[in-house]
């Protein structure tokens, strides 16, 4: 039995053929058995109907009023029988019976049964005295019937209420009952009802096997596009492979490239105190520049080597003005031939909680985007506050006067490795994007109306933060 039941489930398209089997075996009885109880009883209200106007239309010419007070009377019996005996022409009719008010028996074709009266618990009766006319089928089974002399075979008995109108208007309630032999009405059952079955279970059947079709074609195409995923998911894993091996080589350029103007500020910053290493105060200078530029790089590879942790920061109270000074100058001492850089910023100070080590590279890289751009300068930077979804901060902005963002451009501006200049990675202004949301800010694209495009650092403004002493970044 587990066994049997371990493979059921493991078979779908057994579960659905025995479900649906059942669910429509169930639907076509259930509905077979409604509709065969249907026409039975509209057969027996159509003959029933039939029986009504029948015996109204006798009763009306042929029974008396007098007839029901002294029924026991030989005349009374005459005209009873001359009144309802033509009733037995009716094909099927197996006995009569004429009941008065009293519920007794005043007349019957079984003339042993005159005077006897029915017992009061048949609650059909009662819509009968009511005036309506009903049909029961197979009478014999009631307790009424339990010593009247009836046929063996299947009948129905057919009540018709009758009023007869005596001589000085008053009238007399009665009921005629009719036994008729169901012989006809059940042969017509029967073959309804076979039909009926016949036509439900083709149907049913045909429901069936158009069902169990779909659902097999359904579960075919199912387990071939399982295989086909799963060939497709093999193969993509070696692109994936592939596509890993080429993102690290395109990471260890971009770790190059960011590595590369530092480096190239430390040689350029060299070379200066090789040519100056008589003046011992610019040398110390020079040499302050190359410490700075070390820590950068530094501090560049330890965020490199968290970067397999979320590329955590290290925020801290910063003061901004001071930290785009200090990336204007690196800026300007790195890169060979730069282009002026024009800084404005409010008097007072601007304090927020950022990583200064992160924020220089991410501003560096904007400088150097727009010095490519626009190599004759100016390079416009502007420190100022900004709200941004209804919450205050700081912005920086880096304006150039080059060419501007395309709409092309602009809709891959962030996309990392896409680029538009001949040997670039396509990394800068990504990794600027993710430094500064890592730092809880914005970063945004556009161009300015008089030419040229503008980058904008947004910052959130944090409230009672104070720079504390610290070496320089």
């Amino acid at each position: 039995m587990k066994a049997w039941f371990t493979r059921l489930v493991s078979c779908p398209l057994c579960i659905f053929t025995q479900v649906s089997l059942i669910l429509i075996t169930s639907m076509v009885i259930a509905s077979s058995y409604t509709q065969s109880r249907f026409f039975q009883d509209a057969l027996i209200e159509r003959e029933a109907e039939i029986v009504k106007q029948t015996v109204i239309t006798l009763a009306h010419e042929h029974l008396r009023a007098e007839n029901f007070v002294n029924y026991t009377d030989v005349q009374s019996q005459l005209n009873f029988d001359e009144g309802l005996s033509s009733l037995k022409k009716i094909s099927g009719v197996v006995r009569l019976k004429l009941y008065n008010s009293d519920d007794v028996i005043v007349w019957s074709d079984a003339k042993d049964l005159v005077g006897k009266r029915l017992p009061q618990t048949e609650a059909h009766r009662a819509r009968v005295w009511a005036g309506i006319s009903s049909g029961v089928f197979d009478p014999t089974k009631r307790i009424s019937h339990s010593e009247d002399l009836l046929p063996r075979i299947p009948l129905i008995e057919f009540y018709v209420p009758i009023t007869v109108t005596d001589t000085a208007g008053g009238e007399v309630k009665a009921v005629v009952a009719i036994y008729r032999s169901a012989k006809g009405l059940t042969d017509t059952l029967r073959r309804g009802m076979v039909l009926l079955w016949l036509v439900a279970a083709i149907g049913g059947s045909l429901l069936f096997f158009a069902l169990f079709y779909l659902f097999r074609s359904i579960y075919r195409r199912k387990i071939e596009v399982e295989n086909q995923f799963y060939r497709l998911s093999t193969d993509h894993e070696r692109i994936v492979q592939m596509e890993k091996l080429s993102t690290m080589g395109r990471m260890v350029g971009e770790i190059a490239h960011q590595f590369n103007n530092p480096l190239v500020g430390v040689i350029n910053l060299t070379q200066l105190a090789e040519r100056e290493a008589d003046k011992p105060e610019r040398v110390r200078e020079l040499l302050g520049e190359i410490r700075k530029a070390g820590e950068h790089c530094r501090g560049f590879v330890q965020r490199m080597l968290k970067f397999t942790q979320l590329a955590r920061s290290e925020p801290q109270p910063t003061e901004i003005a001071g930290l785009v000074r200090d990336t204007i100058g690196f800026f300007a001492q790195s890169v060979a031939a730069a282009p002026r850089v024009e800084f404005a910023a409010p008097d007072s100070g601007v304090v927020l909680q950022v990583d200064p080590v992160l924020l220089h590279h991410a501003l560096f890289n904007l400088i150097n985007n727009a010095a490519q751009a626009d190599p004759s300068g100016p390079i416009g930077i502007e420190l100022s506050s900004m709200q941004h979804e209804g919450i205050d901060g700081w912005a920086i902005l880096v304006t150039d006067r080059g060419p501007g963002l395309s709409a092309e451009v602009m809709k891959h501006l962030f996309t990392p490795f896409y680029t538009t200049r001949k040997g670039g990675t396509g990394l800068g202004l990504s990794v600027a994007q993710f430094i500064v949301i890592q730092l809880g800010g914005r970063l945004y694209a556009g161009n300015n109306p008089e030419g040229g495009a503008r980058f904008v650092i947004w910052l959130p403004l944090q409230a009672d933060l104070t720079v504390e002493p610290q070496k320089d970044v």
